[in-house]
């Protein structure tokens, strides 16, 4: 069982996804995405674009000029490719890192189907928790912006909770101090080669964020 316990400490860093850096902006609306139009909404204001460029704001249509409508109609292509996108590139870099984990650790401690079963739910949770935050299902796109503002804290918080969990039943289990010197090689072999691909991904998902609010607020002023 307390493979089981050092697994989880091992993957912890998994769940905040990236490096501890926080990018500044912080989106405060969700966004949806169908066939018909791209919506943003929040409280404050509600505003649908087609993909032609009409726009909604607040239930009233707005009358925009020629140069205007060609930039939401452009904005609104942006997001209907950008935030499936960056959902992909979150399920492959968790796919990557648990895959890279589960060869080190076959290599390492040998076959263990507790290990693997684990380590399989584990990366399942961490998939669901991103799927609160932005998911593509049957064509459309949603994004939560409070789910997706928390994610790293969120999945930090799940890691942590595993971890507490196991270590109830686990603590004077022998394989603590037999597998210790094998997890932290790993840990520190591995975390180390992955640690430059998380932060630049992380960086990656900061400059969307940014342009995506930035284009988005200067719409807003635009259209007000």
């Amino acid at each position: 069982m307390l493979k089981n316990l050092l697994l989880i400490a091992l993957l912890l860093p998994i769940s905040v996804f990236a490096a501890k850096k926080e990018c500044e902006i912080k989106p405060s609306y969700d966004i949806t995405i169908s066939k018909e139009s791209v919506r943003i909404f929040n409280k404050k204001n509600d505003l649908n674009i087609t993909p032609n460029g009409n726009v909604v704001l607040n239930k009233k249509s707005a009358i925009l000029n020629p140069l205007l409508q060609k930039k939401l109609a452009l904005f609104q292509q942006d997001l209907r490719q950008k935030l499936p996108q960056l959902e992909q590139q979150y399920l492959n870099l968790l796919l990557e890192v648990k895959i890279t984990f589960e060869q080190a650790i076959k290599n390492q401690l040998g076959d263990d189907n507790g290990l693997k079963n684990e380590l399989d739910k584990f990366y399942k949770r961490l998939v669901k928790l991103l799927h609160a935050s932005i998911i593509t299902e049957n064509g459309n796109t949603r994004f939560f912006y409070q789910n997706f503002n928390n994610l790293k804290k969120d999945g930090e918080d799940i890691g942590q909770r595993i971890f507490y969990n196991v270590v109830g039943g686990s603590i004077l289990h022998f394989d603590f101090f037999k597998n210790l010197g094998a997890i932290k090689q790993i840990s520190k072999n591995e975390w180390k080669a992955q640690k430059p691909k998380l932060k630049a991904f992380d960086a990656h998902i900061c400059s969307v964020i940014t342009d995506i609010d930035a284009q988005y607020k200067q719409i807003l002023a635009q259209l007000n």
